[in-house]
């Protein structure tokens, strides 16, 4: 049986689906069970807990031939510290696993989780894969996600308005851009297969794409000029400030294109069909990123 927490965000829904789809035996965690009534529908065990509660998380465990470990990878827009909160979830989560001793784990972290610091919240899943590598006699795979491209819908807004994307992104610095459901799956599929022992696995996206293409895609998908415009880090600060964001989540927002720019945030492992994630950002734009901008 294989226990999916987090299983109402992206990726914990794609891989509770893919693992379905496939007969197996799914016990979807989530704190709300009213987002996991499709995967109920479609056969999983359903079971209401809070990622924070190392209580909770044990009994959700209980009994798993492996697991998917997610900490809520969305910021918390007004939380007075989002490391404390990343670190809570971390400790309950380890907590859980050693308590139970499931054997086998599959974890999601992010590119630049080798950094202790200058990361923004990346620096709180480095934390967690330390502290999650103490669980005694677990065999854990670090699936280490590129950008995601649903970061994109972001600027829905501005595409639609103003035929812009403004981020504070250099337009030219390579992204390696993933979709949530790719990284979902690779999650399920790493869940299904035997491992041993620990070991990184960098989803690098199908490609690495800079802002300037993907706003040159978006142009082609929807027949209109689509501009990108580099705002600066200072600049993004004021804005996320200015729109209720807590001193501290936003410090820890603008650490993310520092790196990003300075190429502290980077992937580490080579490109190869392992790392390679199927989805591109042509299709990822036509189907999903167009359909949205037009539902509005």
């Amino acid at each position: 049986m294989y226990v999916i927490t987090g299983a109402s965000g992206r990726t914990g829904r794609a891989a509770a689906s893919h693992l379905l789809e496939h007969g197996y035996h799914v016990r979807a965690v989530g704190r709300d069970p009213r987002n996991l009534a499709r995967l109920a529908d479609d056969g999983a065990e359903t079971h209401q807990a809070d990622q924070s509660d190392p209580t909770a998380m044990a009994t959700a465990l209980r009994g798993a031939d492996a697991a998917y470990l997610v900490i809520q990878p969305n910021y918390i827009p007004d939380h007075p510290d989002f490391a404390a909160f990343q670190d809570q979830a971390a400790a309950a989560l380890t907590d859980a696993v050693t308590r139970t001793g499931v054997p086998r784990v599959v974890a999601l972290s992010s590119w630049g989780a080798q950094h202790p610091s200058g990361t923004g919240p990346v620096a709180g899943l480095h934390r967690f894969e330390n502290r999650l590598s103490t669980a005694p006699g677990a065999d854990i795979t670090w699936l280490r996600a590129g950008y995601y491209m649903e970061n994109l819908f972001d600027h829905l807004d501005s595409v639609r308005t103003h035929r812009r994307i403004i981020a504070p992104f250099d337009p030219d610095v390579p992204l390696p851009l993933v979709t949530t459901t790719d990284v979902g799956i690779a999650a399920a599929e790493e869940l299904a297969r035997p491992q041993t022992g620990t070991r990184i696995r960098e989803l690098q996206g199908e490609r690495d794409v800079t802002m300037h293409e993907v706003a040159q895609a978006i142009t082609t998908a929807i027949g209109a000029p689509v501009t990108y415009e580099r705002r600066t880090v200072k600049a993004f600060h004021e804005q996320l400030r200015e729109a209720g964001v807590s001193d501290n989540v936003a410090a820890m927002m603008t650490e993310v294109p520092r790196a990003v720019n300075t190429g502290h945030l980077r992937m580490t492992q080579p490109r190869t069909p392992e790392t390679t994630t199927p989805t591109s950002l042509e299709s990822f734009i036509r189907t999903e990123f167009v359909p949205a901008l037009n539902a509005s």
